[in-house]
């Protein structure tokens, strides 16, 4: 991998990134910096270390209903090492109008699932509403164990990251899994994805749309709580 990355090669160097993980697959770079994984045209193998991100969620995780409110949740049953990636948020690939759209029919339903794909501009959304994966259960908090990386395998277009989920820390067998919907890192170094969304929370009318809401209260309990979700 080093002689690719010198020969500018393989998908980080030919790109002038860095190799985004070691050589146990966990993250080594920090949030805001893209990931660039291989793919189909390279000549490498399934196991190439820089293929993470592509092989799927390789932990035993489950949906459960939280006890205070915050609708349902997703907790790991195994031991989930520091950096490891953990699931990747799938959903429909919309534009930024069509949720607008979407997110007024969504508030008065009291439940959204969309996240704007701002890693460069804000054209495209992901919609798990209807189309998507475990992520689409997976609950805010302020101080949460997963961080979101933008991530690019066979698609290099930067308006269409895919949104990749990383443990912050080790997280222990039975533990709910969250991340920060309203997180925010340094724009400098090219990410300030957002989640636009209501996880968790049923009944009653948010009003507004996706980039317009009334202001939610957060049910996470961490002590760091901004008491806010948006």
């Amino acid at each position: 991998l080093a002689e690719a990355t010198l020969a500018g090669g393989c998908c980080p160097g030919a790109s002038r990134n860095r190799f985004a993980y070691n050589e146990a697959g966990q993250v080594r770079i920090r949030a805001g910096l893209p990931i660039y994984e291989c793919n189909s045209r390279c000549r490498c193998g399934a196991e190439c270390p820089n293929r993470v991100v592509q092989r799927g969620i390789r932990y035993d995780l489950c949906i459960f209903r939280t006890g205070d409110g915050r609708g349902w949740g997703v907790r790991t049953l195994q031991r989930i090492r520091k950096n490891s990636f953990v699931m990747e948020y799938v959903g429909e690939i919309i534009t930024s109008e069509e949720a607008e759209r979407r997110g007024q029919v969504y508030d008065r339903q009291g439940a959204t699932y969309l996240f704007d794909l701002d890693y460069v501009e804000d054209v495209y959304t992901v919609d798990a509403a209807h189309y998507g994966n475990i992520s689409h259960f997976v609950n805010h908090s302020c101080d949460p164990n997963l961080q979101v990386y933008n991530v690019f395998i066979e698609n290099l277009d930067q308006r269409l990251p895919r949104i990749a989920l990383f443990a912050t820390r080790a997280i222990r067998a039975g533990e709910e899994l969250t991340f920060d919907y309203n997180m925010h890192v340094d724009p400098v170094d090219a990410e300030s994805t957002r989640m636009d969304s209501n996880f968790g929370l049923v009944g009653g009318s948010l009003g507004g749309s996706p980039r317009a809401r009334g202001r939610i209260e957060c049910k996470c309990g961490a002590a760091s709580c901004r008491k806010y979700l948006f």
